[in-house]
């Protein structure tokens, strides 16, 4: 158990308040007892200030604890409460599980595959012939590994992961369970019948050091060369990756969430959940995309944020947005204008005649 000037000095914050509070949890500010640890990043959640039940919240520094009639205890000023915060949830999260060292009696492990040091490989896992298992990685039940498929250092598969043939990983990667590396690429040429002919899918997949992947996720192999997820990014659940795609390091990619084959996504990139891009385009550096957008052209603007569908600037599709929550109104004024312009025009017309007569 540590006390909030503890968490004030792990952080590097500015404690506001008692400093000799005990902390022996992390919870959501809206739901924490006392004792425990909150957040609070950003305005709208201000109010849970009040009504919280946390000993302990962190805060941005220009929160204003006067606007409130009572607060926890202690509060932590911080430039970035939700970083700090995860941070401070390193302090209480259970101690890593020492799998055991060695191989399962029950995994099938073929006599020409190197496992490296203080390696653990559970039980029913496959490991095909001629794989290489680099030092102190994991291998959980059930993980099924394909012939020539190099796993680096420190590496942890989780349940069901299949990783197939010739696929390379890098050190520290973990892939939670369910998640298929090196699948098909899905290759198929239309014939003239009608029908289809299945493309040989050729290629790799390589996902670079510290990577990590979340479940049920599926990562294809290239039709010829390398699907390459590149050092430090992080795929949600159920994120679809084509074949011969390229994700650059450091870009997160949330859930549901598919990139078609070929498109180069750049460094650093934010992608939200439910985002499709479509096939042989690129993004670059420090892009954001938000979720449910349909991407279908290059982002080559570095920084930007894009919305919608198709994507656009955010600032442009909020604008179109706002307009067409107005659409119904202008439909019937158009109406309303068009009937008085035919009007008005047959009253000229009439006038015309009328003077034509005389």
């Amino acid at each position: 158990m540590i006390t909030a000037k503890d968490i004030a000095t792990l952080l590097d914050g500015e404690l506001v308040g008692d400093g000799s509070v005990q902390i022996s949890g992390v919870a959501k500010v809206e739901e924490a007892q006392p004792g425990m640890l909150a957040f609070i990043a950003h305005p709208k959640y201000e109010k849970y200030a009040e009504i919280t039940g946390a000993s302990c919240i962190l805060v941005n520094r220009s929160f204003d604890p006067t606007k409130f009639t009572k607060v926890p205890p202690s509060l932590v000023k911080l430039d970035d409460p939700y970083s700090s915060f995860v941070i401070a949830i390193e302090k209480f999260a259970p101690k890593k599980i020492d799998f055991p060292k060695g191989i399962d009696s029950s995994a099938a492990v073929h006599s020409s595959v190197k496992v490296g040091k203080n390696c653990s490989i559970g039980a029913y896992a496959v490991i095909a012939e001629n794989a290489v298992i680099g030092d102190n990685s994991v291998i959980h039940p059930h993980v099924v590994v394909g012939r020539d498929v190099k796993i680096g250092n420190d590496c942890v598969l989780y349940p069901s992961v299949t990783i197939r043939e010739e696929c390379i990983l890098g050190n520290r990667v973990i892939i939670q369970p369910g998640a298929v590396i090196g699948g098909d690429g899905f290759g198929f040429a239309p014939k003239k019948d009608g029908t289809y002919r299945k493309i040989p899918q050729l290629g790799i997949v390589v996902i670079e050091d510290d990577v990590e992947i979340q479940a049920n996720t599926c990562v294809d192999r290239a039709t010829l060369g390398e699907t390459r997820i590149k050092r430090g990014t992080k795929l949600d659940n159920m994120v679809q990756i084509a074949h011969n795609v390229v994700i650059g390091e450091d870009t997160v990619i949330a859930g549901s969430s598919g990139v078609a084959g070929s498109t180069k996504v750049g460094n650093r990139n934010m992608i939200g959940g439910a985002v499709a891009i479509t096939g042989h385009i690129f993004t670059v550096d420090d892009v954001k995309v938000a979720g449910g957008s349909i991407v279908s052209r290059s982002l080559d603007e570095p920084g930007e944020t894009y919305s919608g569908y198709p994507a656009k600037k955010a600032a442009k599709w909020r604008k179109i947005e706002a307009a067409s929550r107005s659409l119904p109104e202008m439909i019937t004024e158009m109406r309303e204008l068009k009937e008085k312009l035919h009007a008005l025009e047959e009253e000229i017309a009439a006038l015309k005649n009328s003077s034509a007569s005389r």
